[in-house]
This record gives C-alpha cells, structure tokens and sequence, in this order.
C-alpha cells in the first residue's frame, strides 16, 4: 500500500511523524512518502521524502500556501492513504476524501485546548477560535476514514464524535536509548529536552537549579523571548541547541534528573509529555509538575518526585534530594526503565497503527 504521511507545519525529520510512524509502517513493507518542511532526516532508509517550499508570504497566508504546496505533492505521490498531521490542513484533506483518496487525520494536540495558550491570538478572540476548531474538527471527524490520536484524551473526544479512532502515543522506541544500570556514571546535573519555553516551565528550571547550585543542560528548540531571558541570566545553564537521537540518548544518560516543570496550560493537562518517556527509558528519576496524567505515570511508575509549581520549596527539596543521594536516584530511574519496557514504547502503539493500516489493506476495505 502506498502511504503518504503529509504535513505543511512540521519538518521531515519529525520523531512522531518519521521516526515512529512513517519507518514503522516503512518496515511492516508499505511504500511509504514524506511531505514535509525542510529538512529531512540524514538516513532516509526505505521512506521518500517531498519536501515543501514555500515563499516568503505574510502569516494569515501562509496556511493556504503551505497547504496547497503540500496537497500538491501529495496527489503526485500517487498515495492510497494520506495521514496528515496539521489541523490546518483539513479542508484539502476534505478535497481529497472527495476525490476518492482514503485520509487519516493524525491528532498530535488538544487543538482547541491548545488555542487558549496561543499568545499572538487576542485573549478575548481565543474562547470563539478554540469554539470555531472544535466545530471544524466535530464536522470533518466522521468523514474522515479514521482518526489518529495522540493521547487517550484526545482518543475519547473523537470517539464522542462518532469518529474510527485508533490511539498511537508519543512513546519511544526502547533501542534508541542506553539501557541504564546500577554503575551507569552520570554527572551532578538536571536535564530537559524539547521545545524550551516559559509555559514549559523555563523560569522555574533555571531558578530552581540555581538556587541548589544545581547545573542545568537544556536542548531542543526555543523562542526568541526565551533565548533573550536565558542570555541574561546568571545561572549555570548550558544550551546545546537540537539534537540528534543519538545524541540525546548520550546527554540523557550522562544526566541524574530529568526535569518536566510544564506549566498548568489547558493543553498540557491531560497530555502524555515524550521527554517523560525518554527520561524513565534512559534510566533518570523524574521531577515532575503535578499535572494530572504526568502525576498519573510518575506516581504509578514510582520514577520520582511529583511536585507543585506553587511549592517552591518542595521543589528545591526534590531536587537537592535526587541530586546529593545517588543510589536513590539510580533506583527511581531503574523503576522508570521497567515502566518504558513494560507499556510506554513504541512497539505497543506501532502494533496499532500496524492494524489500522491492515484493515485498510484488507478486501472489505477496498470496497
């Protein structure tokens, strides 16, 4: 079966959309095609990549452009199914449902939740937007041949549309990660990896660690403003910018805590955060903000310390105790492994996306 996994927002080297979904149906023998923003992974394997340009076009045009940019690279892969992953996609997914091409929606966020945090939105505007993409979404839902979501969350809403719903989490694969032993040597420092942003809890990482004299390596992405802050900053922070799995997997490993300070957003509220994967799979005890699924795993895993943002002490309290006591650090990260191998990778959530595409593939499906 030819799949195109579609999206004019993300690039071609996202963990999600490439190194999850697209190499994991790639291995199950579909021939599979990329449609996504510059730049593509260094090892392309079996999977073709179509890569966007798009012009430099003010913000409110840019949608449309991307869009019919990335719609026309996806007719001439000659796809039977096009996943797409952009809400803003929706109505060129709608064109080609009508064009007899099987679409699948691929939810990797709350959407309207999402809008309420979305800054350059007036305030006043941000309750009638979330309305309007919950309406867009309710409405194209069931014409859709399945929905993939990222969350149990965001599963249950879909279901409640009448929707064919399959759950595909942000799990990790295991194999990319060192497997952590009791003697793994790491240094006396705090970790986060991802998109580094206030509402993920930039000011409380940095003056926490600070405050315990704690260092702090961050990586990922990150905005202007936050860039700004963190250059006038006094603490011991290191920022080493995007990296590469391999090179995650080493900074995690070499790490004591992992650090997932999100902030009580709308949207992180029931969201399954990937950096709390990928520390428990490196074997790091996890310091953790109280919200409700990210207590839920942590709380059940017995991988660390749940704690309140508005608690300042007890967060100081967790991290000096992960920090200066080593062999509880190392059992709490062991016990976060074991959680991983038992339920929270890939393999699991690959096995549902396997069988979603099954029964595309299936004689009855065709009819």
């Amino acid at each position: 079966m030819k799949i195109c996994m579609l999206s004019s927002v993300h690039s071609a080297d996202d963990i999600r959309i490439v190194e999850k979904e697209a190499r994991s149906l790639s291995e199950a023998g579909h021939d599979v095609t990329v449609v996504a923003r510059s730049p593509r992974p260094s090892d392309p394997g079996r999977i073709e990549f179509k890569l966007i340009e798009v012009p430099p076009v003010a913000r409110w045009k840019r949608p449309w452009v991307a869009g019919r940019a990335a719609l026309a690279l996806a007719r001439a892969s000659g796809a039977d199914v096009v996943q797409f992953h952009d809400p803003e996609l929706i109505p060129f997914a709608l064109w080609l449902k009508s064009r007899r091409c099987k679409v699948v929606y691929d939810v990797h966020e709350d959407v309207p939740s999402d809008i309420h945090s979305k800054r350059w939105i007036w305030p006043w505007m941000r309750p009638l937007v979330a309305r309007a993409m919950e309406l867009v979404e309710r409405s194209a839902a069931r014409r859709f041949d399945a929905i993939v979501a990222a969350t149990p969350a965001i599963a249950d809403r879909f279901q409640s549309y009448g929707a064919d719903v399959t759950l595909a989490r942000n799990t990790v694969r295991l194999d990319e990660f060192i497997e952590p032993t009791p003697i793994t040597k790491r240094r006396r420092q705090a970790v986060y990896v991802g998109r580094t942003s206030f509402d993920r809890g930039l000011v409380e990482m940095v003056e926490a660690c600070a405050a315990v004299r704690l260092p702090l390596v961050l990586a990922g992405t990150i905005g202007r403003e936050e860039q700004a802050w963190l250059e006038k900053s006094s603490a011991d922070v290191s920022y080493r910018g995007r990296l590469g799995r391999r090179e995650i997997a080493t900074l995690l490993n070499e790490s004591i805590i992992g650090l997932n300070l999100l902030l009580p957003e709308p949207n992180y509220l029931l969201s399954l955060p990937t950096k709390l994967f990928e520390y428990m799979a490196a074997g790091l005890p996890v310091i953790s903000s109280d919200l409700p699924k990210s207590k839920e795993i942590v709380e059940a895993a017995g991988c660390g310390i749940v704690v309140s943002l508005s608690d300042r002490a007890a967060l100081l309290d967790s991290l000096s105790r992960l920090a200066d006591d080593p062999q509880m650090a190392i059992g709490l990260g062991l016990a976060g492994r074991a959680a991983v191998a038992r339920n929270f990778n890939w393999q699991h959530d690959a096995a549902a996306l396997n069988d979603l595409y099954q029964r595309f593939a299936s004689p009855e499906a065709a009819v």
